[in-house]
């Protein structure tokens, strides 16, 4: 009985929390720490509406509240266990990107070798000079670092000079819009460990290491807005927030065959194609005041086609603008409710003169390929616990060094400092 106890204890231990907030809907995920502690098992997802949050932000505390712990229970039930800690992500067109240069001076005279201690302290200054006073840092990626001006490198441990500067690309949020969520959680009954921005975290589930070494641009189309993050050498180069979303078709489906936002909301998941073309295609039966009349496919690929392209050109341009070098040669993963339209994903190929594929992460473990691409987003922020995990595990091995060792390590890097 004993050991029982100490394994479901570990089990408990090692099982993370995440929970994505979207306009429409919120969706919780937990998964298990797999064996070799590198990847994760047995993943679960609840979701259901989301209430008091709208782009974003919250307009009201108990509803959002509420919906948390409902979702909450849910998990609970499934798990056997009370949820303590969990890890957020968020989206919302206040979520900024923006680049800070900042410098420090190695030595007065010659020069000497770049210390992890060095960098450390060029990071503190870059983010605290980008950072305003009310914001929230989310995320931040290095972009280079240049050494006496020289070409920029992603690593300078190690090299020599006089000066080193850095870009960091800092992305945040105002402060109120991020306590506001995580005071809903905490009313809700549980901790906050960490806050992401859902575009990320949904990168990190559907991308692989190959596509975000070579290059490639994640679009994640939500319900009101739409991210695009690109990828480049391992790090987030761009970050951009687009003002469409799914309810813009939902609300142009709604127009034209004249019924509720609930009603055209299903028709967009289960009958719109952006295929479909001619007099011969097919009909859908659609109930609109207590009547049933035919609408045709066709016709109502013709009513939302306008409003696609205008997306796609909004796309092209934020991924082109970008500045990002050699982007004409990147891949397009695509993920979010939208992305599942049939025929969208060609239609982007055409306008993009991209190659572009479906996002599906690599822990889904058995969601359906239907569902898959909608949970990104908590599916990655499970990853980003994992590689938190694996980190915290590298640095407890690491800092197990002998009274000696630390003592040489300590004056090693004091003779750098001020030789």
């Amino acid at each position: 009985m004993t050991l029982l106890k100490k394994d479901k204890k570990k089990t408990e231990r090692n099982v993370f929390y995440a929970l994505d907030i979207g306009s429409q809907k919120m969706t919780l995920g937990s998964a298990c720490v797999a064996g070799d502690h590198e990847h994760l098992e047995d993943v679960v997802l609840e979701s259901m509406p989301v209430r008091g949050i709208f782009k974003g932000v919250v307009n009201d505390l108990a509803l959002l509240s509420d919906s948390i712990r409902q979702v909450a229970k849910r998990m609970e039930t499934r798990r056997g266990h009370k949820i303590s800690r969990l890890a957020v992500s968020i989206n919302g067109n206040y979520i900024q990107a923006r680049h800070s240069i900042a410098a420090v001076a190695l030595a007065e005279r010659g020069t000497r070798t770049i210390t992890k201690r060095d960098v450390d302290r060029l990071n503190q200054q870059t983010r605290t000079l980008g950072l305003e006073l009310d914001e929230h840092l989310l995320h931040e990626y290095p972009q280079g670092y240049s050494v006496d001006r020289h070409n920029m490198t992603l690593n300078p441990l190690g090299l020599h000079g006089r000066k080193l500067q850095e870009d960091l690309l800092l992305v945040c949020s105002p402060a109120s819009y991020v306590e506001n969520i995580v005071r809903a959680v905490e009313h809700a009954g549980c901790d906050v460990t960490s806050v992401a921005y859902s575009g990320i975290a949904a990168a990190q589930a559907v991308l692989s290491a190959d596509e975000r070494d070579k290059g490639a641009v994640l679009v994640d189309v939500g319900e009101t807005l739409t991210g695009v993050v690109i990828t480049q050498e391992g790090v987030v180069r761009h970050l951009c927030i687009l003002s469409f979303g799914g309810k813009n078709i939902t609300e142009i489906v709604a127009n034209f065959c004249r019924v509720p936002l609930a009603s055209a909301d299903e028709i967009k998941r289960t009958s719109l194609e952006l295929t479909a073309e001619g007099e011969e295609s097919e009909e859908v039966m659609i109930k609109s005041d207590d009547a049933y009349h035919s609408v045709k496919k066709a016709d109502l690929a013709g009513a939302i086609s306008p409003e696609i392209d205008k997306f796609l050109e909004l796309l092209k341009k934020a991924i082109f603008d970008s500045g990002i070098e050699n982007v004409s040669s990147f891949g397009v993963v695509v993920v979010g409710g939208l992305s599942l339209l049939e025929g969208l994903l060609e239609r982007m190929e055409r306008t993009l003169g991209l190659s572009v594929r479906l996002g599906l992460p690599r822990e889904a473990g058995q969601l359906a390929l239907s569902h898959a691409p909608l949970h990104a987003s908590a599916i990655g922020l499970l990853e980003m616990q994992l590689q938190d995990y694996c980190n915290s595990r590298f640095f407890l091995q690491a800092r197990q060094k002998g009274p000696w060792r630390k003592l040489s390590d300590y004056l090693a890097d004091l003779y750098h400092d001020y030789f």
